[in-house]
């Protein structure tokens, strides 16, 4: 296959069952411009038999072991020949067959990362993540791209270099901050949903470890802000004040929340006369 457009690069380890949901919802799609890795870290249970039963389906595998999910994406970016590059990992699917159709079929856009809607559910409620209509430095600092719904140009890793892989679980956030942070790499944002995420993930369920590592990958590229007590509180202030940001945004766009808020402040501008009045 040559002039490849999307190479899909789905990491696994001992989850024969998030395999083949995210590999079927990989096969079925109606566009076939791309070509599939699967990266399995050495299973000991029925993945690499399906594998094997996939694998007409399939460009390029390897079950080995590896040390981790980032050694692992590494292995399929360094196989990889599409210029863009998608990580679906086991357990995450496409939401539909049309999904690659929607996004390729008519495709003339360049840029180094070009972002859909990223689907999960969470306490039994559907949420749909969509990224910002422009890219800036704020949101990289307190949020992030959404990985699994994210086609990446895959020169950018000859460029800015593979996934960090002393990190466990914000490599890929790393990479976005390097390169769309400080290296202003173009973006796109596009109106469609690309991926149901598994909210299972190692990244769902360890906020500890995320604050921990962001933390670091701060300390490694700011390092002026960190040795100096009066930009590190600077900065430490502009992530929360993205916070804050957010907080007023959600409480301005649901008229329920302006009536608590409004209650709020009224009670406890009362409290506080009647304080005043006291002393």
């Amino acid at each position: 296959m040559e002039n490849i457009l999307l190479s899909v690069i789905t990491i696994n380890y001992n989850d024969a069952k998030g395999l083949k949901k995210t590999m079927d919802s990989v096969v079925n799609q109606t566009w076939k411009g791309f070509e599939y890795l699967v990266i399995d870290g050495g299973s000991a249970d029925e993945s690499p038999a399906l594998m094997e039963a996939y694998k007409q389906n399939i460009t390029y595998s390897v079950s080995e072991k590896d040390s981790g999910i980032y050694n692992a994406m590494n292995k399929g970016i360094k196989a990889a020949k599409g210029k863009y590059l998608l990580f679906l990992n086991s357990g995450d699917y496409l939401v539909n067959p049309t999904v690659f159709e929607n996004v390729f079929s008519n495709f003339t856009s360049d840029a180094d990362f070009i972002c859909g809607h990223l689907y999960y559910e969470q306490s039994g409620k559907a949420v749909v993540k969509e990224h910002p209509e422009q890219m800036t430095f704020s949101y990289l600092v307190s949020k992030t791209v959404y990985h699994p719904s994210t086609f990446i140009k895959r020169t950018l890793f000859e460029r800015y270099g593979l996934y960090n892989e002393n990190n466990k679980i914000v490599s890929d956030w790393e990479f976005f901050f390097k390169a769309l942070g400080l290296n202003g790499a173009s973006y796109q944002k596009l109106q469609h949903t690309i991926t149901h995420f598994d909210m299972n993930g190692i990244s769902s369920v360890h906020g500890d470890k995320v604050n921990e590592e962001k933390l670091q990958v701060f300390k490694n590229y700011l390092p002026y802000v960190f040795n100096n007590e009066n930009d590190r509180y600077i900065f430490d202030k502009f992530r929360e004040t993205n916070k804050r940001f957010r907080l007023l945004r959600e409480i301005d766009e649901h008229p329920f929340f302006r009536k608590i808020t409004t209650f709020q402040l009224s009670a406890t501008a009362m409290l506080m006369k009647l304080f005043e009045k006291r002393k």
